[in-house]
């Protein structure tokens, strides 16, 4: 790939907009969260903290020349103030091509802070830092004729962002990532080739009977399992709340993930309206570390 086909292809995944001109059946949808944290010892809670952060998840649909186009992005980022000092983000977009229902291309993007701890001692000495720079991870990817192509890159930049700022940061990750090398995928391609992660995600939850699928990520292919059942004690709560419409019912998907070339299984759980068209989640559980549990609840 060139320069100008991998700055063409990060332009291509960076616009997350719906180009002008969208008609009735283009679909736009943002759902914003607010994120609360458990500190765990030997996986028993010892404290927790509500609002340590914010993020959002978008879904957008629109018809081109080409075929439809679909974008998602899941977003999360920490508020130092609230977090203990902690300035964390994370970011990941991706962009598909369908044709006649099935994958024609597909792109992604991400940045997130480089979190090195370990351990809760390792998370507790990171607090209240008082450097001003940070490492940050970019990675981006293409799918697209039966090739896969990943490339990732590690870059510096402000330890304390503002909203405002964080569009800069995504554009020094684009400007590393336009000279990092490419890398091939870690496994055999045969026949079609699964989704990225977040379009397999939504696809597997659109199909409750379905229960696994794969999907690729960094040049690695992995397998990804959900099993669904209703929580009746979940529709009360967000009916309460008016996340959902009145009569609508939850389900709880218990998700989990694993290389299929093997490795450690990664658990989680998300709660979605039952029957939606477009399941954007409202409730999100998972444990990125073996000391730290956040929930994203969403917002009204």
């Amino acid at each position: 790939m060139t320069r100008r086909e991998m700055v063409r292809l990060l332009g291509w995944v960076l616009l997350p907009s719906i180009p002008r001109g969208a008609n009735a059946g283009d679909f736009s949808r943002e759902r914003r969260y607010r994120v609360d944290a458990q500190v765990l010892i030997f996986s028993l809670p010892i404290l927790h903290r509500s609002g340590v952060g914010g993020g959002r998840i978008v879904w957008r649909e629109w018809q081109e020349a080409t075929g439809s186009m679909r974008l998602l992005e899941f977003a999360g980022y920490s508020n130092p103030e609230r977090a203990a000092g902690l300035n964390r983000l994370g970011l990941i977009r991706e962009r598909s091509s369908r044709e006649d229902q099935a994958i024609r291309e597909s792109s992604y993007f991400g940045v997130m802070t480089a979190s090195p701890e370990e351990s809760a001692e390792e998370a507790h000495q990171a607090l209240h830092s008082t450097a001003t720079e940070t490492v940050y991870t970019a990675i981006r990817g293409s799918i697209a004729g039966g090739h896969v192509e990943t490339a990732t890159a590690h870059f510096t930049g402000p330890a304390r962002l503002s909203p405002e700022r964080r569009d800069e940061l995504f554009a020094r990750a684009e400007q590393v990532l336009a000279t990092a090398p490419t890398k091939p995928p870690e496994f055999r391609v045969n026949g079609a080739i699964p989704a990225l992660f977040l379009h397999a995600l939504a696809d597997v939850l659109r199909t409750p009977n379905r229960g696994q699928t794969q999907y690729v990520y960094s040049g690695r292919l992995y397998r990804l399992w959900v099993r669904q059942s209703a929580d009746p004690k979940a529709a009360a709560y967000f009916r309460e709340r008016g996340i959902i419409r009145s009569g609508a019912a939850v389900v709880r998907v218990a998700g989990r993930v694993r290389r299929e070339a093997g490795g450690k299984e990664t658990d989680f759980r998300l709660w979605i309206e039952e029957g939606a068209e477009r399941p954007m989640p409202l409730r999100i559980d998972f444990q990125p570390k073996s000391y730290l549990r956040l929930v994203m609840e969403a917002e009204g």
